[in-house]
């Protein structure tokens, strides 16, 4: 008789207990957006917090990374707080919403500073820039780069943070200067299986559907809710888009148009709508169509495009855009209010992507990271910027933000 391990959770690597914190992103230092009372734990995987700058996105990087200090409560990552230990900080990666790059002479020599400072000895700036395609910056100035060719430098640095405990991720689909996507989501998948917990904040439906296992919906400081990856997002409802192949012939009826009128007449379908690029050159057609059940749209799309002979390029989940799911996040926010509901304690959250989603990672078991020694905090911490000085909001503060725009 084979007896099988039953699967378990991970640990949490990420925990913020009550955190009140703000960023200072807009002119003048005043903060775009703040946490009011976020209470966290997450283990190995990866995790994408959907939300505006205005919601606190930037705050809740900051805080993680040990960049800020947080006003109220605390953040640790495994066990320890990550602004008052330079050796915990060592195994954190970082892609900030600005770039600061190390001052020197080169990118190449920046690198190797970057690697240094973290306890690489002997590290060379080719292993982290050439994976990515970034080789051709080594020999430019640091100031000379784009705010892109600056952010994607960092973003390999990121991605390369030896043994990472976590990786905080702002935006790392957008305004980086890297032509290999496709490589950053594979890099950011095998950090997670080996382990770490990483963190992507983004205002893009869209990216953080592609990117995470789970979506934290983080509104107003709050996070007010979570969802795998393959669930409508808050603001959408179920929905399905497939890219539909145009015909060989240009006289031939559009291949889309045949499949949208089979799929009307299909129980499992609520509606359908299509759309076709204009232009010269022939290209893959949109359609679009919900349902009560994805899996049974997934499956009369299929059958309808066997049937009439199409040929399907790709089928993706529908993602709404940030305003709808702002709207519904503030809807529900107010609900809470009026019901005067409490906020939910601290939540584990699984490591693996849910097994609905096409191509999904089974369960795995995170590899075991080396511990990082305990430090005095006091004596060893270097500067961290806090604002001691403001006071956290009340708990019936609704949490808007601040400052510019």
């Amino acid at each position: 008789m084979t007896m099988q391990r039953p699967h378990t959770i991970s640990p949490p690597r990420l925990v913020l207990e009550a955190v009140h914190a703000r960023d200072a992103a807009a002119p003048r230092g005043a903060s775009r957006g703040r946490l009011t009372g976020v209470n966290l734990a997450l283990g190995a995987g990866v995790f994408a917090v959907l939300g505006a700058p205005e919601d606190g996105t930037l705050a809740l990087s900051e805080v993680i990374t040990g960049a800020r200090a947080p006003l109220q409560g605390r953040v640790l990552v495994e066990g320890q707080s990550p602004a008052r230990s330079p050796l915990l900080r060592a195994r954190i990666g970082a892609l900030a919403a600005e770039p600061s790059l190390p001052d020197a002479r080169t990118v190449e020599a920046s690198v190797v500073l970057s690697r240094r400072a973290r306890g690489e000895l002997g590290a060379r700036a080719g292993d982290v820039l050439d994976p990515f395609g970034l080789g051709h910056l080594a020999r430019r100035e640091p100031r000379s780069l784009s705010f892109a060719e600056a952010r994607a430098v960092e973003l390999a640095l990121a991605l390369s943070t030896p043994s990472p405990l976590l990786v905080s991720l702002h935006e790392p689909l957008s305004d980086v200067a890297l032509n290999l996507l496709g490589l950053v989501r594979e890099r950011i998948r095998e950090l997670a299986l080996g382990g770490a917990c990483v963190v992507v904040t983004t205002s893009s439906p869209a990216d953080a559907r592609a990117l995470g296992d789970r979506v934290l919906v983080l509104h107003k400081g709050l996070v007010l809710g979570e969802a795998d990856a393959a669930e409508p997002l808050p603001g959408g409802e179920p929905a399905l888009i497939a890219w539909v192949r145009p015909a060989d012939d240009a006289s031939e009826r559009a291949p889309v148009r045949a499949l949208a009128r089979l799929l009307a007449d299909r129980t499992e379908v609520r509606s359908v709508a299509w759309s076709e690029a204009a232009g010269p050159y022939p290209r893959a057609a949109e359609l679009r169509l919900s349902g009560d059940d994805l899996d049974a749209c997934a499956l009369a799309l299929t059958d309808t495009a066997v049937e009439a002979g199409v040929a399907i390029e790709a089928i993706a989940p529908a993602s709404p855009g940030i305003v709808q799911v702002r709207a519904a996040a503030e809807a529900l926010l107010t609900f809470r209010r009026a019901a005067r509901l409490p906020q939910r304690p601290p939540v584990a959250l699984p490591a693996a992507r849910s097994a609905r989603v096409p191509g999904a990672l089974a369960p795995v078991a995170p590899q075991a990271l080396p511990a990082v020694p305990s430090e005095p905090p006091v004596a060893e911490a270097p500067p961290v910027t806090t604002d001691v000085a403001e006071k956290p909001p009340e708990p019936g503060d609704p949490g808007e933000p601040r400052g510019g725009a």
